[in-house]
């Protein structure tokens, strides 16, 4: 199911044995078993339970009532003017809108290496891996992004079609209007190109040169993506790396994010996948 563009996202946070106090600018959100959703600011965890601010009171809540926590990723402000559509949104809309998505449990900040060739060749960029399969890589101005790209790596039980689905889906949140819509969802999966209103849409497939493996889904701005391109792979590098100190510095050094233990993905994501892929 498409889904609208979210301003703010969120992810959950557990610490499982001592309290754990954390400053946030961003609004966090706790659901319960009955269906409520409570929106304020999550100032720590205990193995039990959760401390809130809600409005100008505070609130305790036992884990035991809780289905699901939420807390923003980052301390970036929300992003409250609508794009043109000929632009992407700035880096933390994508990050927290991956980790947010049900189907992600696990999501990391992974060292960006400069791409030698095709279109994103010498780009700077972020990359991120949720479920240590999908990939999702953001080229040129971590504020002003040239391009967005999503994608997944296979193995030998993962079967794509639903994999497609979801990044198609990802992706579809950033587009606008039906021209772009249409792009996106008209083209095969065995690859193809699309420029429409300001943006050119791609599907890379995983056996086509530099793919390394994947299946890619893309959005850029050319002009944009022509500026950001550096001079050489050293260049490239520097700016990469100014671009990560950015993220750990919004997200208070962190670089990894998941919402259940091991125990738990294994009962609650890897039987969803396996079910859902076939």
């Amino acid at each position: 199911m498409m889904r609208p563009h979210r301003l703010l996202a969120a992810c959950a946070f557990v610490v499982p044995l001592a309290m754990s106090v954390r400053a946030t600018h961003a609004m966090d959100e706790v659901m319960l078993k009955s269906g409520t959703r409570i929106t304020g600011k999550i100032l720590g965890q205990s193995k039990s339970q959760v401390f809130m601010r809600v409005g100008e009171g505070h609130a305790v809540y036992s884990k035991k009532a809780i289905r699901r926590i939420y807390e923003d990723i980052t301390d970036e402000a929300p992003v409250t003017r609508v794009l043109r559509r000929d632009e992407l949104p700035p880096w933390w809309v994508p990050l927290s809108d991956l980790y947010h998505e049900d189907w992600v449990n696990s999501l990391k900040t992974l060292p960006a290496d400069p791409i030698g060739d095709g279109e994103f060749r010498d780009v700077p960029r972020l990359t991120f891996r949720a479920n240590a399969i999908y990939e999702l890589n953001i080229y040129g101005d971590p504020a002003d992004p040239a391009a967005i790209e999503i994608g997944y790596y296979g193995d030998r039980w993962f079967h794509s079609k639903d994999a497609q689905k979801r990044c198609r889906q990802f992706l579809a949140s950033y587009l606008s209007g039906l021209k772009q819509f249409e792009a996106l969802y008209r083209m095969s999966a065995s690859g193809g190109q699309q420029n429409v209103s300001g943006l050119t849409i791609q599907i890379t497939p995983n056996h086509a040169p530099g793919a390394h493996g994947g299946w890619w889904l893309a959005a850029w701005n050319p002009a944009k993506l022509a500026a950001a391109r550096c001079k050489d792979e050293a260049e490239c590098k520097q700016a990469s790396s100014r671009h990560l100190d950015l993220v750990t510095k919004s997200t208070d050094g962190d670089r990894e994010w998941t919402k259940y233990s091991l125990k738990d993905a294994a009962k609650r994501y890897l039987p969803l996948e396996r079910m859902e892929e076939r």
